[in-house]
């Protein structure tokens, strides 16, 4: 007596089919988010707080280094607000990373018994990022008034926002699916994010950073969203020079985002067998 085979497998290979599943299983993003938030802050006993004391941390950290023994210049942008600018985004675009370059690995056994949108697995990081995100962006606005710096420039961060999380996604996805076969990547990504933060003008300006390689070769930097990022963000708020090779940076930021989903969804099929 022959058995009816159901096979559930995704739809297709296409961006619009991929976001368009994971819409219609929202809750199941919701679920993943519920999920990593309570986990993360789990057994602690300054729960959200570290939310707090992590970016001070690394604000401190920036200060001794590149302004009490670099002695960075900042244009006469009080070097707190400068700094802060940057680690807001900078400190979501690396939780993002790394999280989602470890999303697949973590949740292997589910992946091999039941078949749902895997997208939202790099997807659902980006969102509990966020939670760091506003802590860091509230730190900046109240030093901003303190300091006696805009804030109405601050409007602008969804935009920065968005493109910072599409960029980290393309990267975390494309990284995510390759760690199925190589898990060599998952003791990669923490060195190459912090080569990575050396060479993007998160604690020093932009100037500074392009003053070390000849002129012709400036747009280079912009290869790095993350610096074409910064770049316009401080432009918005403090009324700095905006180049317009900034567009660079922004069209990279959206070609890894699809590069990344699409390849994601290339090794979708076959990620059952590769774990």
């Amino acid at each position: 007596m022959s058995r009816n085979r159901i096979i559930i497998s995704p739809r297709g290979n296409s961006l619009s089919t991929a976001l368009h599943e994971l819409l219609q299983n929202k809750d199941l993003l919701w679920t993943f988010t519920y999920r990593d938030i309570r986990v993360r802050y789990a057994q602690t006993y300054l729960g959200l707080a570290w939310s707090l004391i992590q970016p001070l941390f690394g604000l401190a950290a920036v200060f001794i280094l590149f302004f009490k023994i670099a002695k960075v210049e900042t244009g006469g942008i009080p070097y707190l607000s400068f700094a802060l600018s940057g680690l807001v985004f900078w400190n979501y675009f690396n939780y993002v990373v790394t999280q989602s370059s470890s999303s697949l690995v973590n949740m292997q056994a589910m992946i091999k018994k039941i078949y749902f949108p895997r997208l939202a697995l790099p997807f659902g990081k980006s969102i509990v990022g966020l939670i760091d995100f506003a802590v860091a962006l509230l730190l900046l606005f109240i030093a901003n008034l303190i300091l006696n710096q805009p804030v109405s420039g601050l409007l602008v961060f969804p935009l920065i926002l968005l493109l910072t999380a599409c960029t980290a996604l393309g990267i975390g996805t494309i990284v995510s699916a390759i760690s199925l076969r190589y898990r060599d990547l998952q003791q990669i990504i923490p060195f190459a994010l912090q080569l990575l933060f050396f060479v993007t003008p998160v604690a020093y300006p932009q100037a500074l950073l392009a003053g070390l390689i000849p002129e012709k070769w400036t747009w280079v930097i912009y290869l790095n969203p993350m610096a074409g990022l910064l770049e316009l963000f401080r432009g918005f708020v403090f009324g700095t020079a905006i180049s317009p090779l900034v567009w660079v940076s922004v069209a990279m930021a959206m070609a890894l985002f699809l590069t990344g989903v699409l390849f994601f969804m290339r090794t979708d099929k076959k990620m059952a067998d590769l774990l």
